[in-house]
């Protein structure tokens, strides 16, 4: 690729490296020589979203999100049917969209993906009005996005703690769901919409899932033993989470889940108050990303 406009937009609070360091990498590299480069850096929340649309009505052909996965996910929203492609330094704790594109995550590998990389379509979900990547839903992972937000630390320690706690104290709920006009009737400890196969820390709720195949994943799982709480996460972080007997897996491109009052759910982690009734639906190849030949 040569002669092209990229926009790196680097959050300096967010993710679990030093930025400073990344920019330095970026500009030393030798990928850019015949490119017109930009960065910018966030000053407050939402900015990622606006600079990020902003280059993208200049004709920016991408834009390289350098942070956490909020950031990712911020700037992406901005860059849905957008020309402009969506490329990834992931510096967050999880990197569920950069692991399940198979992004490096190193940050000179990552850096050379720009050069060498090439731009493919892939699907973006909607949770009620809320675009996202990866991963909606509610019950136990929900729960587990509230506690962790109000965590005063990020990384895998402090969601593993976040985990433990909710999982002491939750209890499953009844949901009614409506896969592509079907409904049916679940008593679920978790029920989640995939788009990408996983939560991010290659924890894989849906293996069976692909950002580009026009599909919703509906991970249904039941209220299981505690003593099976080992191997439902050995199949988790193992990829057979869907050859377990707690778990039902729908395939649809929409869906309705009804509870018995509104409470917290989650997209791409992103903690927020949802009323009793939710609709989930897939918009296929609507963002353009970079990743590997």
């Amino acid at each position: 690729m040569s002669n092209r406009k990229i926009a790196f937009i680097v959050n300096p609070v967010s993710g679990t490296q030093n930025k400073k360091k990344i920019v330095e990498k970026i500009k030393n590299s030798s990928c850019f020589n015949n490119d017109e480069i930009e960065i910018y850096y966030t000053k407050c929340a939402g900015d990622a979203f606006e600079s990020a649309k902003q280059y993208a009505e200049k004709n920016f052909d991408i834009v390289v999100a350098v942070g956490g996965d909020g950031t990712v996910n911020e700037i992406a929203r901005a860059l849905i049917h957008a020309n402009t492609a969506l490329s990834l330094i992931p510096v967050g704790s999880g990197n569920g969209l950069a692991r399940d594109l198979h992004i490096p995550l190193k940050i000179d590998d990552a850096i050379n993906l720009l050069d060498k990389g090439k731009i493919i379509n892939i699907d973006v979900c909607h949770f009620n009005s809320h675009p996202y990547l990866c991963t909606a839903g509610v019950g136990y992972d929900a729960a587990v996005s509230k506690a962790f937000a109000q965590s005063h630390t990020r990384g895998f320690l402090s969601y593993f703690i976040a985990s433990l706690k909710v999982y002491m104290k939750i209890k499953p709920d009844t949901y009614k769901l409506t896969i592509d006009g079907t409904e049916t009737t679940h008593e679920a400890f978790d029920v989640t919409f995939a788009n990408a196969g996983q939560f991010g820390n290659n924890a894989y709720i849906a293996p069976l899932a692909d950002l580009s195949d026009a599909l919703i994943d509906v991970v249904v799982i039941r209220p299981f033993p505690w003593y099976k709480c080992i191997a439902i996460s050995i199949r988790l972080f193992g990829k057979t989470l869907h050859k377990s007997k707690y778990v039902k897996i729908y395939k649809c491109k929409h869906a309705v889940i009804e509870r018995s009052e509104a409470g917290c759910a989650h997209f791409d982690g992103e903690s927020v108050n949802a009323d009793k009734r939710m609709e989930i639906r897939i918009e296929p190849s609507a963002l353009k990303v970079v990743v590997k030949p």
